[in-house]
């Protein structure tokens, strides 16, 4: 789970509900991007970017369980997302202003796990 970190930047999340997040790297799993913009000549460090779709993401269930249907958002364990259960905190699923990601396609019961996500900012 990644998060704007600067001018034309991105960076792993560290912050639960951090409102800047901006996509999951795309290419884990099964997933493989459907449609790269901004292409350039390679250049180090860059990644293909998920901002809408099926993707994989590293999601973590240590603040809580979370379920198929679950909305995501960013966790404090770098690069992971974790059940959004604060309304307070997440504004944007109803506003458009918040910390949500999207929605887990799988149960992640305890622990962490890689498994599919619908990307769906908000």
């Amino acid at each position: 789970m990644l998060v704007v970190a600067g001018e034309e930047s991105l960076e792993p999340c560290t912050s639960a509900y951090d409102r800047r997040v901006a996509g999951v790297v795309s290419g884990a799993g099964a997933y493989r991007p459907g449609i790269l913009l901004d292409r350039r000549e390679r250049e180090s460090g860059r990644l293909p970017v998920a901002l809408v779709g099926k993707v994989y993401c590293r999601v973590e269930a240590d603040f809580g369980a979370v379920a198929v249907g679950d909305l995501l958002t960013t966790s404090s364990t770098p690069g992971h997302a974790m059940k959004a259960t604060d309304p307070a905190r997440t504004p944007g699923a109803v506003l458009g202003t918040g910390a949500v990601l999207g929605k887990a396609l799988r149960a992640v019961p305890e622990g962490r796990q890689l498994i599919p996500i619908l990307v769906s900012l908000q």
